[in-house]
């Protein structure tokens, strides 16, 4: 690519994810579909201007800005730390319910069309890492993340990519030499991040705080906090974390000090987020959907049926045996449908060390292109027919109050 060329993909990419969100806003469907329509046909499939989705290439580094950026929302602006922690139980049952469930589907996958012990493992455990970016995405354009159930969405998505994404990148080990030793370094190296996080939040907050407002540096806290969020970002990731874990950490933490919550810094991290950054990242995502790679065949279609059915079945009964409302079941059932974008990269990493063959690829490049095309809209239908049930509720639930109260009154007259 061109020095500058990155620009006139940026500059393509904003206007035409702007003009397709609008179009499908007006079909009464979450308008951030457009983006990822516009990353589809910017993308390999069809123009070809983004021509590379590599981890690397300047478009998708920029774009990945912009996962930063919204995680980093959530947990500054949109979701209370306190209300994350309280749901600790819940969040725990459906994140593991996300994991088991399709993890042994996608074993039992594997191992009827005679994949290898090996591969029948890798097929478990990336059926069990989802995208919660585009759940989020969803749940924020309806004003229904700061809820019982987007709390619990978003935290069993934490828990869902902390245990898939340790098993992705210990698997391997386990059929190396010193296996044990690289485990217990993995698990180690995650626990130390979380264990930085806490001493983060409790000893340099406040300090970093005041330092920053006593700076004469115009900006100064939000170039503080964007340094804050990149740093995270890159040691969760350094230590085989989405990177998503820490800006969400780093967001949740920030919000906690009273003085680097203010509106103003909100407003400024809320303009370069969703006006450059977040429609960014989802047209990177349809990007990612190089359609001319997908086949159909027999292993590929029970991979993509049964794979997107463990999911929905893990989310919709994990919510049941957390105790949550019966029906909050299909929005979770929904909610854990979208297979993870890096998903793909790891794929990828997985074809190149010959963990798997090409075959997987392509599986998972159709489960990734119907699950991320799907969910919103989905999901969008199943948070509306749950508030109809609530309104419902509510209504007859006021009808028996104005009925009983017209009974007392009755009776108050006839004995008068």
């Amino acid at each position: 690519m061109a020095s500058l060329e990155i620009f006139l993909v940026i500059g393509v990419s904003l206007l035409l994810s702007l003009v397709l969100s609008e179009a499908i806003e007006r079909l009464g469907e979450p308008g951030f579909l457009g983006e990822i329509l516009a990353g589809v046909v910017l993308g390999p499939s069809v123009a070809v201007l983004i021509a590379s989705t590599a981890e690397n290439s300047p478009f998708i580094l920029i774009a990945t800005i912009g996962g930063l950026l919204l995680f980093f929302d959530v947990g500054y602006q949109q979701i209370d730390l306190s209300d994350l922690l309280a749901a600790f139980r819940p969040v725990l049952i459906i994140g593991l319910s996300g994991v088991i469930l399709p993890f042994v589907v996608g074993y039992i996958i594997g191992s009827y069309f005679g994949q290898g012990l090996e591969s029948s493992l890798y097929l478990g455990l990336i059926l069990s890492v989802t995208s919660v970016s585009i759940v989020v995405r969803t749940l924020l354009s309806l004003d229904k993340l700061d809820t019982q159930y987007g709390r619990w969405i978003l935290g069993a998505s934490v828990v869902d990519d902390v245990v898939g994404l340790l098993g992705i990148s210990i698997l391997p080990l386990f059929f190396v030499s010193g296996g044990l030793m690289g485990t217990a370094s993995a698990l180690g190296l995650a626990a130390l991040f979380f264990v930085a996080a806490a001493i983060f939040y409790r000893f340099l907050l406040d300090p970093v705080s005041d330092l920053l407002s006593k700076s004469q540096v115009g900006m100064a806290d939000f170039i503080g906090i964007l340094g804050l969020l990149f740093i995270f970002g890159y040691a969760s990731d350094a230590v085989d974390l989405s990177y998503f874990i820490g800006a969400l950490t780093i967001g949740l933490v920030i919000s906690t000090n009273k003085r680097l919550e203010g509106k103003k810094l909100q407003s400024n991290v809320y303009g370069i987020a969703y006006g450059v950054f977040i429609p960014l990242y989802f047209v990177a995502i349809g990007a990612r959907m190089n359609l001319g790679a997908l086949t159909v065949n027999t292993f590929i279609v029970v991979f993509a049926v049964f794979g997107l059915l463990s999911n929905f079945v893990a989310g919709y009964a994990g919510n049941i045996i957390a105790g949550g409302r019966r029906e909050h079941s299909l929005i979770l059932g929904f909610a854990l449908l979208p297979r993870s974008e890096s998903g793909i990269a790891i794929v990828s990493l997985g074809v190149a060390q010959g963990i798997v063959g090409n075959q997987i690829f392509v599986a998972y490049l159709v489960v990734f292109v119907v699950s991320v095309l799907l969910t919103p809209s989905l999901l969008k239908r199943a948070v509306e027919r749950a508030e109809r049930k609530k309104a419902k509720k509510a209504k007859k639930k006021d009808e028996g109050t104005d009925a009983g109260s017209s009974g007392t009154s009755k009776s108050t007259d006839a004995g008068g």
